[in-house]
């Protein structure tokens, strides 16, 4: 969900730069027919649109289309970090109150937010909050946290933390619920990227496939900002690592990419809970399904369409496996004069709900004017 990263906040706290790897499979080319394709697709519905004081990152959207947004931030600061909206007035809440949304540099960040970067709401109505805490904070008090709500009630069900499992060189940023198994999966865009595997009965996660083909950012790569390479406001190349995630509507696969390449991949879900398997014997059960979009966030519908923000074209592609297991795409929805940077997904009563970030528009040296605010959008699926 995304996935997910201001990212003007977060994501140029994980913007960060790691070893070389061995290279992973070169870009396929062939895309011209997604590129620049003009208005495609069922049109944008503005459910809420945000200034300065809310840069838009995640969203997470109920059963009942309660609609819930994170602002996660670089700096710790005054503004809400997670709200819900009301979808029929637009009001604002703070979530799951003020106090939350209060930060307290002397309080132990177990009922308080700090950066809150990514919500997802899971097949028996929960809503879960990733909050990646902050880099420069004391990560042994105030470590990224990973809470799950009851929605009837407000009330927090239960706590993860990461200690002893990332550092403030990681950037946890995307996860999804698995119910089936009673498993999280995160993604980490920091370090050298990797998979999060988190027990939610044991409370237990580990870091796996750390700075795997499949997690690290091929380094020949570039996100593409028109025909300029994306810079970090020092001047550096942007190098996202682990980014986008997706769950099968079984449980049984896990797709996920680096943000700054062009690949795509899988896992099953069996062997990420497998904690017999070696590191190498894991690798091996990765499957590589070939090239697509630059996208950040990654979510996948019930008929197992995998849906994902073409960054570098500001439209959002659907994809589908073909019968060898690659990846064929199409423009799913595009308009030119509303979207920007589709970042965050979530999907209920049949509709794709997408948050535009804005990010190349505020993260990033290459100073491109703001293009519009920014929006929460829903689109109709169309199956």
């Amino acid at each position: 969900m995304a996935t997910t990263t201001s990212k003007a906040g977060a994501a140029i706290g994980f913007l960060l730069a790691a070893g070389v790897l061995a290279a992973a499979p070169a870009v396929a080319q062939g895309f011209a027919d997604i590129q620049n394709p003009g208005k495609v697709g069922p049109p944008l519905e503005t459910v809420k649109t945000f200034g300065d004081d809310f840069r838009l990152v995640g969203i997470g959207v109920s059963r009942e289309g309660r609609v819930f947004a994170t602002a996660p931030a670089s700096q710790v600061r005054s503004h809400f970090s997670m709200i819900e909206v009301d979808p029929k007035t637009g009001a604002v809440t703070p979530y799951p109150d003020a106090a939350w949304n209060t930060f307290n540099a002397q309080g132990d960040g177990k009922s308080q937010w700090i950066s809150v970067q990514a919500l997802w709401v899971d097949k028996s109505d929960h809503l879960w909050a990733l909050d990646s805490s902050l880099p420069k904070l004391d990560q042994d008090r105030l470590p990224p946290k990973l809470v799950e709500f009851d929605l009837a009630s407000n009330k927090v069900i239960r706590q993860y933390d990461f200690n002893g499992v990332v550092s403030a060189k990681d950037a946890l940023n995307d996860l999804r619920i698995d119910t089936v198994h009673d498993y999280a999966y995160l993604t980490n865009a920091g370090n050298k990227g990797s998979l999060v595997v988190l027990d939610l009965k044991t409370g237990k996660a580990r870091q796996v496939l750390v700075g795997d083909r499949s997690t690290f950012a091929e380094p020949s790569q570039h996100l593409m900002i028109g025909k300029e390479i994306a810079l970090r406001p020092d001047g550096s190349v942007v190098a996202i690592h682990a980014d986008g995630i997706a769950l099968s509507p079984d449980a049984q696969w896990l797709y996920y990419r680096p943000l700054t390449d062009h690949n795509y991949w899988r896992v099953p879900t069996s062997a990420l809970r497998d904690t017999k398997l070696s590191d190498a014997e894991l690798a091996k059960k990765v499957e590589f399904l070939g090239t697509s979009v630059l996208s950040g966030g990654l979510i996948m519908d019930s008929s197992g369409t995998l849906y994902g923000g073409d960054l570098e074209h500001r439209t959002v592609a659907a994809m589908t496996l073909t019968p060898d297991k690659k990846l064929d795409t199409k423009v799913f929805v595009s308009d030119p004069t509303k979207l920007s940077w589709a970042d965050g997904f979530a999907i209920s009563g049949g509709y794709l709900y997408i948050s535009d970030s804005h990010l190349w528009e505020i993260a990033f040296k290459n100073n491109l004017p703001r293009s519009g605010p920014f929006t929460i959008f829903k689109v109709k699926l169309l199956h």
